[in-house]
């Protein structure tokens, strides 16, 4: 079937809703395209830069007719940088369409028919508000027209260009990131520029450094800086340490973490503590928490404690239950509920953050847990003895990265059969399609679902959804 548009075509376009991932949603006949940056009741004239068997994507080229729902960004590389999507919207109509994307993906992807869905809970703050930040060094900085035309282009530090990660816009400051962010990007940079060292290029795999991380631990207020280079040099940081903690009173940590990888990730093979200590310490309720480079840990943390309240209303444990914990992390949800139970198992992948987890349960003389290191994948498939070795759930807390459950693991909680599930989620769509797979198998009643907004300005929202079986 000939598609109605080409790529490269200009057309005029009318955008009638906002698609769940951010972009704006217009209609050829029944052919889908995604406006990126397109609003509800605007009318524009757009370039197709993709077309696929079932929908196409475009670029806004002019505004013909603006929405009524459009407000000025705060931030003046909105209109380019990847990290926000929806600062054109006033928070209240955020929501209002997050709350929407996520009633559809139950009732369309799900096929799940009516199901309750509660309004949002909304983020305390909108802006700084991310206490984890990583910006990327390139040696191709994303050029915008005249903007900043004083900046190299052969050296950027920020974030990646959409649908370009061989390039990074530079940035001054990142509103959502910790108030800290001018100050070390500034510094970083001129840092770099001054000592020739040499943005990583991606595509060759060759210069120095590769990513910077900014982590806050808001209610102690203590600062975590990891520059990660794509060799071994960490004596060269020294004079860069000493201009950081001279400008930075709360700087409490700083490391070189060392990747040769070609991927982009940013855990790597060997890290140095160039100033202070290798972690920070964190609060959550009466709760303390040690935080390392590569661990994870909610990247809202106002809003972690109000989703970890709504967690333990669902889960109602009892003193007698045991509750196992996937993809536990560092221990957050876990130790949090511990005071509730007889016994928490937490299962995570990630080494550092198994040990951190252990550290945490000892610093808050928390001794009805364990954490189990392992590949969620694969642990039970290749360490059967484990699902007869472990007390069986009576409650089950899943909390995935974003492409959410293996299907085996799916099958592994399906054989479980806890009485109580709660999926914790920052995607709702492969929530979604796990709760679907899992109910296939065996028959649970879907009893409550809260989304919870803890990435203000972006496409995304943590979905609280608690299954009991029947």
């Amino acid at each position: 079937m000939e598609k109605p548009v080409k790529k490269h075509q200009e057309i005029e376009l009318s955008i009638s809703d906002l698609a769940y991932g951010g972009a704006g949603l217009a209609h050829i006949d029944d052919f889908v395209i995604f406006v990126k940056n397109g609003l509800p009741g605007q009318r524009v004239n757009a370039r197709i830069i993709k077309v696929k068997s079932s929908f196409a994507e475009a670029k806004i080229l002019n505004i013909i007719k603006q929405s009524q729902e459009f407000q000025e960004s705060s931030c003046i590389y909105f209109d380019h940088c990847g990290g926000c999507a929806h600062q054109h919207l006033d928070y209240e109509t955020q929501i209002r369409y997050l709350h929407k994307q996520v009633i559809d993906l139950y009732s369309h992807l799900g096929g799940f028919g009516p199901v309750d869905i509660l309004p949002p809970v909304p983020s305390q703050g909108i802006f700084r508000y991310r206490n984890k930040m990583e910006f990327a060094f390139s040696e191709k900085r994303w050029l915008i027209d005249d903007f900043e035309t004083y900046k190299p282009e052969n050296f950027a530090l920020g974030l990646r260009a959409p649908g370009n990660y061989w390039k990074a816009i530079d940035l001054n400051d990142c509103l959502i990131a910790p108030e800290e962010t001018a100050v070390v990007l500034a510094t970083v940079r001129q840092f770099a520029l001054t000592n020739q060292l040499a943005a990583y290029n991606q595509k060759n795999h060759t210069g120095f450094l590769r990513h910077l991380v900014l982590r806050k631990a808001y209610n102690t207020n203590q600062l975590m800086i990891n520059i990660v280079t794509n060799n071994d040099q960490h004596a060269i940081f020294q004079p860069l340490v000493n201009e950081l903690s001279a400008k930075l009173d709360n700087l409490s940590c700083v490391v070189n973490t060392i990747t040769r990888g070609w991927s982009g990730t940013t855990v790597g093979e060997k890290q140095h503590t160039i100033f202070g200590n290798d972690h920070i310490l964190e609060m959550l309720g009466a709760l303390t928490f040690k935080i390392s480079p590569a661990s994870f840990f909610q990247t809202n943390t106002i809003m972690a404690e109000k989703l970890y309240e709504i967690v333990r209303e669902y889960a109602s444990i009892s003193k007698t239950n045991t509750v196992w914990d996937l993809y536990c992390g560092t221990g957050s949800i876990a130790l949090y509920l511990a005071r509730d139970a007889k016994e928490i198992i937490g299962f995570e992948i990630v080494k550092d953050a198994v040990k951190d987890a252990l550290v945490n349960a000892s610093l808050n003389n928390i001794k009805n847990t364990r954490f189990i290191e392992g590949d969620l994948d694969k642990l039970f498939q290749k360490n059967p003895e484990i699902l007869d070795d472990l007390p069986k759930p009576d409650i089950l807390i899943v909390d995935p990265p974003r492409g959410g459950m293996h299907p085996k693991l799916v099958d592994v909680v399906a054989q479980l059969h806890p009485k109580t599930i709660v999926y914790v989620s920052c995607n709702p769509a492969t929530q979604v399609r796990d709760i679907k797979m899992l109910l296939e198998q065996k028959h649970y009643t879907i009893d409550k679902i809260q989304p919870v907004d803890l990435f203000p300005h972006t496409p995304h929202i943590e979905v609280v959804t608690k299954l009991t079986a029947a």
